[in-house]
């Protein structure tokens, strides 16, 4: 039997397929049989077992969002995560709505360590998370799924597709719906609990569909249509049957066209985003005040990509392409207890090109590959309007303004070095750079924030990232492959909320800090990974993994008016220095049992290192039956020893939470 992975192919790393052994960087890939048995809520679970990929899913399935890091960086929007090769980042701001992807049309995921900025540009400074969907490929297939659980969750899935390709040609379908609900838990501490507090809750629909048609042997076009709706409580309900709560209501379109053209192949990809969100609060102030307000926001992010690669020359595996795309935010706050209404809009575009040419040499031993980006990017049209204000948002009086266009251009190059020992042992040395435009709300958008009342600043520049890599890859005995690298990485511009010195009158118990944006800090990230995949068996596999990230802040701009604020030599928030994967799959004759486990160690999450969060090691089950081939019975317990931790809002995770469920398939 040949290992499971020296020999898989990934499309991510260079746009085009390409094998694992090929690229001279850390890569892992979930399949589709390691999704099957893994204790999966959310798709975003899955990547808890990749190697230095940190989930914050702080309450399970209720979560609003979901953070996922890599190496080392702090926010979800230094990752980029791609869907079919459309990128889930809004490019507006850059966060990810993991909860809309169904994980039961998810062929594989695909995880590329390290910036990635020369191929993908904006938002790949940790690296690149590719979630592909599957191709219909039998005449008629299918599935539905049921499951209940604790906090009475439910919820169903349905997929159904087909395919009648023949001698190369044909048409190829697919239709996919999902809903989920639950009532949930309260997240307070009990010591901090009030009569407004009260339980999350979710209900949660979508579905889509997939359409192809292979035109020749050479030649397929397809396109796919997603659409996601739910409703999220945010645990806190005054008068309203609803209490606060989130919902967002998304549409997306994505079309793919393949073509080989003499010696190389052409890939176009088109993609359209439609997003509405809405947020509801209603609370009681400390004079026992009772507000209501209600934020929307509209978001579209459109755009595409071309690329052509082949081995054009020999020894020579080129690739070339064109990327453009543009995102508009428009976003009203509206408070019902006061006649406060915030409005504000902006545009941001995106237009660049790309290079990218992977040299062989020495028969096949010696590899290397070396790429270029160029991305210029243009804020537009930003505005902000401020009607009838009062303590409750801090503002002093009422006021239009509109901001100063800004653009920026960053160059993004990588050169990565791979040397094949023998047919077992590979080395690699590469160097590679991300890059992370600012958002929009940063931009255009001033308003009170959980800190404070932050000021728009137009003037933002992206953040920058260097990182240079040393890897290793060993296959030992039949069955065991060992991957290991070690990094340093250098951040220049990284943003960070600066005093100015002001302090504003918000209606609470004392004056709150004015604060802006600004580039004004270096970082440095040391770190090492590695890890393990044994196959014991045709029934039995073992995963194993550690990472380390020393990242602090290397150098920052003490503000003039506050000359006691240096971070200097502090450690970046939200980063966990240590963390540790393990899992097993053993199947046999009565059933399937997956048992993993996460160590997350203990992290900072302020940028003043003031308060500390705990580690915490939590272990999860699934027990599954396959029956006659068609039916599928299991059975879930993630956190099976009810660990109970907080996030860094000071809010409990939801402790052990079970599932159990049927599948049917055809």
């Amino acid at each position: 039997m040949p290992s499971y992975t020296i020999d898989q192919v990934v499309v991510t790393a260079t746009r085009t397929e390409r094998s694992v052994k090929d690229i001279p960087a850390q890569v892992e890939v979930i399949t589709e049989e390691e999704i099957k048995d893994f204790p999966v809520s959310n798709i975003d679970d899955l990547l808890r077992s990749a190697a230095n990929v940190y989930v914050n899913r702080s309450w399970g399935i209720f979560s609003k969002n979901s953070a996922v890091t890599m190496r080392g960086l702090q926010s979800s929007d230094r990752t980029l995560i791609l869907i079919d090769g459309v990128p889930k980042n809004k490019l507006s701001g850059g966060s990810v709505n993991w909860h809309n992807i169904n994980p039961d049309i998810v062929d594989r995921i695909e995880v590329i360590k390290g910036p990635a900025s020369a191929l993908y540009g904006t938002n790949s400074m940790g690296g690149v998370i590719n979630i592909i969907t599957k191709k219909p490929k039998d005449e008629l297939s299918g599935s539905v799924k049921a499951f209940a659980g604790r906090y009475k969750s439910l919820g169903s899935s349905l997929d159904i597709a087909g395919s009648n390709i023949k001698e190369g040609k044909g048409l190829y379908w697919g239709i996919n719906g999902f809903y989920r609900q639950g009532d949930g838990y309260i997240f307070e501490p009990a010591e901090a609990l009030d009569s407004t507090d009260t339980e999350t809750y979710l209900q949660e629909y979508g579905g889509g569909t997939k359409i192809g048609y292979q035109i020749s042997e050479k030649q397929s076009i397809e396109v796919i249509y997603d659409y996601y709706d739910e409703l999220r409580g945010g645990g806190r309900q005054v008068f309203l049957e609803d209490g606060s709560y989130d919902s967002f209501l998304t549409q997306q379109v994505r079309t793919l066209y393949k073509a080989d053209i003499g010696e190389g192949k052409l890939q176009i990809l088109l993609h359209y985003l439609d997003e509405d969100y809405n947020n509801q609060k209603e609370s009681l102030n400390n004079y026992n005040e009772y507000r209501i307000s209600e934020a929307t926001t509209h978001k579209t992010d459109k755009g595409g990509w071309v690329t052509y690669s082949g081995e054009l020359i020999k020894n020579n595996y080129f690739t070339a392409g064109a990327e453009a795309r543009i995102a508009d935010v428009k976003g009203d706050e509206v408070y019902y207890t006061s006649p406060d209404v915030i409005t504000y809009e902006g545009y941001m575009s995106v237009y660049a090109v790309f290079v990218q040419d992977e040299i062989s040499m020495l028969n096949n031993k010696l590899k290397i590959i070396a790429g270029l980006r160029g991305d210029l990017v243009d804020f537009t049209k930003g505005w902000q309007q401020v009607d009838d204000p009062t303590k409750v948002t801090g503002f002093p009086e009422s006021f239009y303004e509109s901001f100063t266009p800004n653009h920026w251009f960053a160059v993004s190059p990588k050169l990565a070095v791979q040397y094949t020992v023998n047919s077992l042992n590979q080395v690699y040395i590469n160097y590679a750079t991300g890059f992370k435009h600012p958002k929009i709300d940063d931009l255009c958008k001033s308003g009170k924030i959980r800190k404070g009342f932050k000021l728009a600043n137009p003037e933002l520049k992206p953040e920058v990232l260097h990182n240079y890599e040393i890897g290793y890859s060993r296959h030992i005995l039949k069955d065991l492959d060992v991957n290991t690298a070690v990094y340093y990485s250098i951040g220049n511009n990284f943003q960070y909320l600066e005093g100015t010195g002001d302090s504003i009158d918000t209606g609470g118990s004392e004056l709150k800090p004015v604060m802006q944006r600004k580039n004004i800090a270096g970082i440095q990230v040391m770190g090492a990974e590695i890890s393990l995949k044994y196959r014991l068996n045709k029934n039995i596999k073992l995963d194993a993994s550690y990472s380390y990230n020393n990242s602090i802040i290397l150098d920052y701009d003490i503000p003039e008016d506050n000359p006691s604020k240096d971070l200097t030599g502090l450690f970046l928030a939200e980063v966990s220095p240590h963390l540790f994967y393990s899992g097993i799959t053993w199947r046999n004759k009565y059933l399937t049992f997956n048992v993993n486990c996460n160590y997350s160690d203990e992290q900072w999450v302020d940028d003043e290192n003031t308060w500390l969060v705990d580690d915490y090691f939590i272990v999860n089950i699934r027990l599954s039956k396959d029956l006659r081939s068609k039916y599928r019975l299991w059975f879930d317990v993630r956190d099976i020893f009810d660990v109970e931790y907080v996030d860094r809002k000071g809010q409990l995770s939801p402790g052990r939470y079970y599932t159990g469920g049927v599948r049917f398939a055809f």
